[in-house]
């Protein structure tokens, strides 16, 4: 920077789910479900593997201490918009070239039933699908409502657990802290489990061996 000050622009600090540039308006004319969302952006690089357009979901019930979104945590912040305004604008060409669309928060599983509305309808495209969520996956295995385990059936990468600020140095590629697990194909490993019958604590264990 010393040497190159005046030629760079001033460096700005990128973290997972904080774009640098303000986000398009979302597009219009559809009807339908809805969901309440902070944002829509494109390009990121950090949440998720390869090149991603994201949708951040508003509203949090955990309110992570240290969270690099608090402006998301509020349930009555954010717009309510159609569940298929937000898929064409994830999809839209503003965001090409995309390896696959990423669903943060907020708390996606806050608002489960939209959440499993917009995965059905990105998984119609054949597109990958990131979920980061402050939950384990064990804590949303054990819920009781059907539309938790059909939207971890077509999650293609879960990063789960609670952001913990003192776990934030060199938490690896995706993470925010060291405590999150990177899961693939969570439906699969919970239907595993299932059919071995063992309890949902066990899934921790589980998920460890299903990440090497």
């Amino acid at each position: 920077m010393a040497l190159a000050g005046d030629l760079l622009t001033r460096v700005r600090e990128l973290n997972c789910a904080r774009p640098i540039d303000a986000p398009p308006a979302l597009t219009g004319g559809h009807s339908g479900p809805t969901v309440c969302i902070a944002r829509v952006y494109h390009g990121s690089l950090v949440d998720g593997p390869g090149r991603r357009s994201v949708v951040q979901f508003q509203g949090c019930p955990i309110r992570c201490p240290g969270c690099y979104v608090p402006e998301t945590h509020a349930l009555t912040g954010g717009m309510t918009v159609p569940i298929q305004s937000v898929v064409c604008d994830l999809l839209s060409p503003a965001g090409e070239p995309r390896d696959g669309v990423t669903v943060l928060g907020g708390e996606p599983f806050g608002q489960v039933e939209p959440l499993l509305e917009l995965l059905t309808e990105l998984k119609a495209r054949g597109v990958h699908v990131t979920v980061y969520t402050g939950y384990t996956v064990e804590a949303l295995a054990s819920r009781s409502r059907t539309a938790f385990r059909a939207a971890l059936d077509l999650i293609d990468l879960l990063i789960d657990g609670p952001y913990v600020e003192a776990q934030s140095d060199r938490a690896g590629q995706w993470r925010g802290s060291r405590n999150q697990r990177l899961i693939e194909h969570p439906g699969q490993l919970v239907a595993h489990e299932s059919q071995r019958r063992q309890p949902v604590r066990l899934l921790a264990e589980e998920a460890q061996r299903w990440m090497k």
